[in-house]
C-alpha cells in the first residue's frame, strides 16, 4: 500500500465516524448566517447561528426599554442578509408659558352725563401654561402633543366708561310736580332747575303719595316701627316757604286719595285700611272704604264708612285699590280677582269682571291697575287672563288690557299680553290711551316695559319709547303731563319727559333714587 492510498483510507474512515455520530444524535449543526444589526447609532455585520431577532439582540447584549421598538419584530425568524434595526424611543414633558392678551370693554353708563369718560379699570395680560409630551426616536423629535393647558392668571379687561345720560336742561314746569326720593318728598315748580325739598323726615313709605287737584297739598304716609301700627297719614302744603308736615291722626292706611272736587279750603279724601299682622307682608287688608272732609284747620270731619271690613276673597289680605271717578260720585276698585265700582250714594259695590287671582307664591299679591276716562264712563284695567296651554289658571302669565263700562253694559279686551304692570291710562281728551307693553310679556313681573299709544278701543296701537335697539323702562310708572302734551316716567331713578311731538325723552332730574311722583 502506497502512501497516497493510506491517506485516502484514513479520510474515509474519519467521514464514516462523523456520519455515524450524527446518525446517533439525529441533529444537524445550526447553520451559520450573516445579519446586519443597526442600533444606538452603530451598524455591524454579525455572523450568528441565532434563530430569531430576540436571540440576536441577546447575543449582542442589547436590552430594549419600554418604549423602544425593533424592525422586524422580536418574534421574527432570522434569515441570511437580514437587517435588524433597533429604534430608541424617549418621552418627556415640557412646560411653556404664554401671555393671554386682555380685552377692552366700553361701558355706556346712563347715570353719567353724556361727554364724560374715564378709565375705570386698567388692562392686564394673563398667563397660560401649556404642557406638551415630546416624543423622540433616536434623539429626533417625532411628535409634540398637548396634554394640559392651565390658566395661571386670567387676563383683566381694560374698562372704559362713557357717559350717555343727557345733560339736564332747563324745562318749564306747569303746575306742581312732586316726587319721592330717599323716603322724602321733593317738588318742582315753574322749572326743573331748582328741586325743593318738602320734607326731612326720611320715613315716607310710599303707600300714599298724592297731590290735591290744585297741587297745593300733598297727602302722604309715614312708616311706623311700632308693632301696633304700620303707618300714619300726613299732609303738607306745597306752596309754603317752610312747610310743616301735619298729622291727620289716621293710622294703618293702605290707600288714600283726594276727591276730584276738593277745594282750597275744604277737601274730601277717601281711604282704606289694614290691620297689622305678625306674618309677612306685615298687614292684613280690611277691604273697607272711608270718606271724610278735610277742613281749613286740617282736621278730618264728617267721617263716613262706605264699605265695612270684609275678607275680600282668597287674596283679600293684600287689600283693595281704589280710584275716584272724575265727578267724585263713585270709585272704581280692584282686588286680586275682580274689578268693580263703588256707588258712594248707595254705599255698595258692583262687580264688573272677575278672573283668577295670580298666584305669586310669595308674601305679595297682584292687584290690577285701574284708571277712569275723563267722562267717567269707562275704566281701563289690566286683567289676568287664561293661558293658551294647559297652565293652571292661577299660574297663567297672560295679562291683557281691558275697557270696562262703569255701568256694566260693555267690556272688551283692547290690548293683549301687555304684562301685569301695563298701567293703562286715558289722555285728557279721552280718545287716546297710554299703556306699557312688557318686553318679556310672559315674565312681566320683572320685565322692562315700552310705552305705547292706541285709540281708546285699542286700534292704531304703536309703541313710542324707547327705540327697539334700547332697553325698556325699568320702573313701570308713568303719567300724562297736565296739558297732555308729554308723558313723564321714571328711568334709572330719575324723572324723564317724553314730548309726544318728538318722541325723544330727556331727564328732568339727576338726583336718582326717585320711586314715585305726581303732577297736577
Amino acid at each position: 500500500m502506497n502512501h497516497r492510498r493510506y491517506w485516502l483510507l484514513l479520510c474515509t474512515l474519519y467521514l464514516l465516524l462523523l456520519l455515524g455520530a450524527a446518525g446517533c444524535t439525529g441533529e444537524l449543526p445550526a447553520p451559520t448566517r450573516y445579519v446586519t444589526l443597526v442600533a444606538d447609532g452603530q451598524q455591524q455585520r454579525l455572523e450568528t447561528t441565532a434563530e430569531t431577532v430576540r436571540d440576536i439582540l441577546g447575543e449582542a447584549g442589547l436590552a430594549l426599554n419600554p418604549l423602544d421598538y425593533v424592525i422586524p419584530p422580536e418574534t421574527a425568524r432570522l434569515t441570511a442578509g437580514m437587517t435588524v434595526t433597533v429604534t430608541r424611543v424617549l418621552q418627556h414633558l415640557e412646560v411653556y408659558t404664554e401671555t393671554l392678551p386682555f380685552g377692552r370693554q366700553t361701558i355706556r353708563d346712563a347715570t353719567v352725563a353724556a361727554g364724560e369718560s374715564r378709565l375705570i379699570q386698567s388692562g392686564k395680560v394673563g398667563l397660560l401654561e401649556r404642557t406638551y409630551r415630546i416624543t423622540q426616536e433616536d434623539g429626533r423629535e417625532v411628535e409634540r402633543a398637548l396634554v394640559e393647558e392651565t390658566v395661571v392668571e386670567a387676563p383683566r379687561d381694560e374698562m372704559f366708561l362713557i357717559g350717555t345720560r343727557p345733560v339736564v336742561q332747563t324745562v318749564p314746569i306747569s303746575g306742581t310736580l312732586v316726587y319721592l326720593s330717599h323716603q322724602d318728598a321733593w317738588s318742582l315748580y315753574e322749572n326743573n332747575r331748582a328741586p325743593r325739598r318738602l320734607t326731612t323726615l326720611g320715613d315716607l313709605d310710599g303707600r300714599v303719595f298724592t297731590l290735591s287737584p290744585q297741587g297745593d297739598r300733598l297727602l302722604f304716609s309715614r312708616a311706623i316701627t311700632d308693632a301696633a301700627h304700620i303707618n300714619a297719614l300726613w299732609l303738607i302744603r306745597t306752596a309754603e316757604a317752610d312747610p310743616n308736615p301735619i298729622p291727620l291722626t289716621l293710622n294703618d292706611v293702605l290707600w288714600a286719595d283726594w276727591a276730584p272736587d276738593s277745594l282750597l279750603t275744604t277737601a274730601r279724601i277717601a281711604w282704606t285700611t289694614a290691620e297689622p299682622a305678625a306674618r309677612a307682608p306685615g298687614w292684613r287688608g280690611q277691604n273697607d272704604l272711608w270718606t271724610a272732609t278735610l277742613n281749613e284747620r286740617n282736621v278730618l270731619t264728617t267721617r263716613r264708612e262706605i264699605l265695612k271690613p270684609a275678607s275680600g276673597g282668597g287674596f283679600g289680605w293684600w287689600g283693595t285699590r281704589y280710584a275716584w271717578n272724575p265727578t267724585g260720585e263713585a270709585l272704581a276698585y280692584s282686588r286680586p280677582d275682580s274689578v268693580g265700582v263703588v256707588d258712594l250714594g248707595k254705599a255698595q259695590d258692583v262687580v264688573l269682571v272677575t278672573f283668577s287671582a295670580y298666584q305669586t307664591r310669595s308674601s305679595w299679591a297682584w292687584n290690577p291697575t285701574i284708571a277712569w276716562d275723563p267722562a267717567g264712563q269707562f275704566i281701563a284695567a289690566v286683567i289676568h287672563g287664561p293661558s293658551a296651554d294647559n297652565t293652571a289658571a292661577e299660574d297663567s302669565p297672560v295679562f291683557d288690557s281691558w275697557l270696562l263700562a262703569a255701568n256694566g253694559a260693555y267690556s272688551a279686551e283692547v290690548a293683549s299680553e301687555v304684562g301685569m304692570w301695563a298701567n293703562p291710562s286715558f289722555h285728557p281728551d279721552g280718545e287716546t290711551m297710554l299703556f306699557g307693553r312688557a318686553v318679556v310679556p310672559y315674565q312681566s313681573v320683572g320685565s322692562a316695559y315700552r310705552l305705547c299709544l292706541s285709540d281708546r278701543d285699542g286700534s292704531n296701537a304703536r309703541c313710542i319709547y324707547p327705540p327697539d335697539a334700547e332697553p325698556g323702562i325699568e320702573t313701570p310708572t308713568w303719567q300724562w303731563s297736565p296739558d297732555g302734551q308729554a308723558v313723564v316716567f321714571i328711568q334709572r331713578g330719575d324723572l324723564y319727559l317724553l314730548p309726544l311731538a318728538t318722541e325723544a325723552a330727556f331727564p328732568l332730574t339727576d338726583a336718582g333714587a326717585i320711586t314715585l311722583f305726581a303732577w297736577r
